[in-house]
């Protein structure tokens, strides 16, 4: 048996979005292993974990010190342990290069967004980016255009694998013989995120005044944070279409599910994703999906998907779209391998050298 120390110590910064929601059911289903002990940071050293809340410890300085104390601790005793770290940050350590760990690599927004990020924290990224390249890490990637972008800048890893990430997304149990669109009498787009530049909420709002003017949706609904900054874009919208925006804030998930089910079209027209979990999880439900024309959305939803690219926001075509899904909807291709039990599976197997790893297909 196994046993890995998972740091959920990214819990300690609320703020990580779609990363945090990552990190948490990939724990829990780590969890559910029969073959392997899998164990929390947070519930190992409860003690430490809430003085580092208390005081606001950064989470890089935690993992380290825990880290540190953990292969000492190996080296003395010949205990067996791995290391997980759900988001970017291998610890600093004098003690070997990182083979009993498992660095998670979601994407580059501080390149592809310098202007978001201080100097300080871009040289930070990069320098820690740049270690977990030339560590003995298994670094996993959550796609390949992940990979490549990180490629570009740090070259290729020792140990490297792509692993999608787990999609959480059960149908609420009321709507379980519903169709997308069919539980609500209004038409509804859907955006299920916080408020980030690389969200592009001008361009889904500009869309949705397409849309609503040509007569497919009425609504457009928006889960989140970020409300104050949605509002100033909205107050620039013609006055016949301000009012048809909903911010909803940040809603229970049931509530969020029911939400997805019920949209007419669940709308990312982000610039830059590592996976789009969103979109995942309003696929796996069988919700029609418009999004931009990225490659990660290639990868993830061709066939599924109806990207919007410099003609891709006529109405006539969304229509036909729309239609086409209602009339045969399709199966999301990658549902049943992003299941999180599939993919803490494979997160696990990263260890037993069941899984190559430069050749791992989601």
């Amino acid at each position: 048996m196994a046993t890995y120390l998972y740091y959920d110590t990214i819990r300690l910064n609320k703020g990580t979005g779609g990363v945090l929601n990552m990190s948490e059911v990939l724990l829990r289903h780590m969890q559910l292993s029969r073959d392997d002990r899998v164990e929390a940071v947070s519930e190992r050293h409860p003690k430490l974990y809430a003085l580092a809340e208390r005081l606001k410890i950064s989470r890089f300085i935690f993992d380290t010190l825990l880290y540190n104390f953990h292969r000492l601790r190996m080296l003395l005793t010949g205990e067996q342990l791995f290391s997980v770290f759900p988001n970017y940050f291998l610890p600093f350590t004098l003690l070997g290069r990182h083979r009993d760990a498992i660095v998670v690599v979601h994407d580059l927004q501080y390149k592809t967004f310098p202007q978001y990020f201080k100097r300080s924290k871009r040289l930070f990224l990069s320098w820690n980016l740049w270690r977990a390249a030339r560590s003995e890490a298994d670094v996993v990637f959550i796609s390949r255009s992940s990979q490549q972008d990180f490629e570009r800048h740090f070259g290729r890893c020792e140990h490297s694998a792509v692993i999608f990430n787990p999609v959480d997304a059960p149908r609420p149990a009321a709507m379980a013989q519903a169709t997308p669109g069919a539980a609500q009498h209004e038409r509804y787009l859907i955006a299920a995120y916080h408020y980030y530049p690389h969200k592009n909420f001008g361009g889904i709002l500009a869309l949705f005044e397409r849309m609503r003017r040509a007569g497919l949706v009425d609504f457009l609904d928006i889960t989140g944070n970020g409300a104050a900054e949605v509002e100033r874009m909205v107050s620039a919208l013609a006055p016949e279409v301000r009012g048809f925006v909903r911010h909803r804030g940040l809603v229970p998930r049931a509530e969020l599910l029911r939400l997805y089910v019920g949209a007419t079209a669940f709308i990312s027209l982000s610039t830059s994703e590592g996976f789009n979990l969103s979109a995942a999880e309003a696929a796996t439900l069988g919700v029609p999906l418009l999004l931009s024309d990225i490659p990660v959305h290639r990868e993830l939803f061709a066939g599924y998907g109806f990207f919007v690219g410099s003609a891709g926001s006529d109405p006539y075509r969304l229509a036909r779209y729309l239609a086409r899904h209602e009339r045969t909807p399709p199966v999301w291709v990658h549902a049943a391998a992003c299941t999180p039990a599939a993919i803490a599976g494979r997160y696990l197997m990263l260890k037993r050298g069941a899984l190559s790893f430069t050749q791992v297909t989601p």
